[in-house]
C-alpha cells in the first residue's frame, strides 16, 4: 500500500473545494460548527472519526481540540491508504481541511466536506486503474528485457563455443546480472578472464577471437597483461597528447 502523493491531494483539494469566500467563524462559533460537522459526518457512510491529540505536526491545547475534527475516509483502494484528514481553523479563522501541515484548502461550503467521500472514491478508482496500467507495463517491459537478455546470452555462449572448438580452448563461463564472464585456461593453473557486458556484446564478439589469440601470444612470450585502476600514488605520467595537438 502507498500513501497518496502531495500532488494528488492538491489536485483533490483544488477540484473539490472551490468558491469565493471561505467559511469564517470566531470564538465559540468554531466549537459549535465543528460539533455540527461531526454530527453530520456520523450519519454519512464512508467516514470514521479519529481520536488524536495532534495533527499535521502541530499540537493543540485542550480548548483547541474541541475546534478540530479528525476523520478518515473509508473509500476502498487496493493500492493506497492513509486517507486521514483534519477539519480545523487557520490563523485567519477560516475553516480549512488539512492533510499535512501546509497542505490544506479553505472550505467554502459544508457540503464540500460531506461529499468528500464520493470525490475520493472516484479519484481512487482512477489512481488504482493507473497503478494497474503502470504495473502491467512494468511487467511487460521486464519480460521484454529478460527475453532480449536471453537472446544476447545465447548469442554470446554460441560464439564462445565456436571459438573454443575451432581454437581448441579450455574454458568456462559464469553468468552475472549484466554480463557473462569468460575464463580461458592459459597454462597449468593460469587463466585469463574476459567480461562480456550484454550492453556491448556485439562489439566484443566481433573482436573476441583476435583478443583471445593476442593475449595467448603475449602469454607464450612471457608477457603478463594487467588492467588496474589508477591511484594518486603513482609516478608522473608522460604524455605526448599536447605535442600531437599543437599546430
Amino acid at each position: 500500500m502507498s500513501i497518496l502523493k502531495a500532488n494528488t491531494i492538491k489536485k483533490i483539494f483544488r477540484e473539490h473545494f472551490t468558491g469565493e469566500v471561505p467559511i469564517v467563524k470566531y470564538g465559540s462559533e468554531k466549537k459549535i460548527l465543528i460539533s455540527k460537522i461531526k454530527q453530520k459526518l456520523s450519519t454519512i457512510k464512508g467516514f470514521a472519526f479519529l481520536d488524536r491529540h495532534y495533527c499535521s505536526s502541530r499540537y493543540y491545547t485542550e480548548t483547541e481540540r474541541d475546534e478540530i475534527c479528525y476523520f478518515k475516509i473509508l473509500a476502498s483502494s487496493k493500492h493506497y491508504n492513509y486517507l486521514e484528514f483534519t477539519i480545523a481553523f487557520n490563523a485567519q479563522h477560516e475553516l480549512i481541511i488539512e492533510k499535512w501541515y501546509k497542505l490544506n484548502s479553505p472550505v467554502y461550503q459544508l457540503e464540500q466536506i460531506y461529499t468528500l467521500f464520493d470525490k475520493m472514491t472516484v479519484e481512487l478508482k482512477r489512481l488504482d486503474a493507473n497503478y494497474l496500467k503502470s504495473q502491467s507495463k512494468r511487467e511487460s517491459d521486464q519480460i521484454k528485457r529478460q527475453k532480449i537478455k536471453g537472446l544476447k546470452h545465447t548469442a554470446i555462449i554460441a560464439k564462445i563455443h565456436q571459438i573454443a572448438k575451432e581454437d581448441k580452448l579450455e574454458f568456462y563461463v559464469t553468468e552475472h546480472v549484466n554480463k557473462v564472464k569468460l575464463a580461458i585456461r592459459l597454462a597449468g593453473s593460469e587463466k585469463m578472464e574476459i567480461d562480456i557486458p550484454y550492453s556491448q556484446f556485439q562489439q566484443i564478439l566481433q573482436n573476441l577471437r583476435v583478443m583471445i589469440q593476442t593475449i595467448r601470444e603475449f602469454h607464450d612470450l612471457g608477457i603478463t597483461l594487467k588492467m588496474r585502476r589508477t591511484s594518486y600514488r603513482e609516478p608522473k605520467w608522460i604524455s605526448y597528447k599536447d605535442e600531437q595537438n599543437s599546430p
